[in-house]
């Protein structure tokens, strides 16, 4: 089982970084300044993101910050902490959070 860790992320504009260390990736993800599900923002608001976003060319795709921001930020649950747990299941990986 591979293990990723999830930061703050010291790229301007982004909030949260992964670091894929097996791999060798880095992925920075979610805007720094907007609310996402996680913060408050209504289950409204996330169709509506998730309507904006659904024909990104990287959905579904592991190594791009939208995949962790659509699984994480505006994941099933307003609780990071339970997207968190989502993820982890889902595919497979243990995520080291040093938030």
């Amino acid at each position: 089982m591979e293990t990723y860790i999830l930061k703050k992320s010291d790229r301007k504009g982004k909030r949260f970084l992964i670091i894929m260390s097996d791999r060798g990736h880095k992925h920075h993800f979610g805007s720094d300044v907007g609310k996402t599900f996680v913060d408050g923002r209504t289950e409204k608001e996330k169709l509506a993101w998730e309507a904006r976003h659904r024909q990104d060319k990287n959905w579904n795709n592991k190594h791009s910050g939208i995949y962790y921001s659509r699984h994480l930020l505006w994941g099933k649950h307003k609780d990071l902490k339970k997207n968190i747990k989502d993820l982890e299941k889902k595919d497979d990986i243990k995520i080291k959070v040093e938030i």
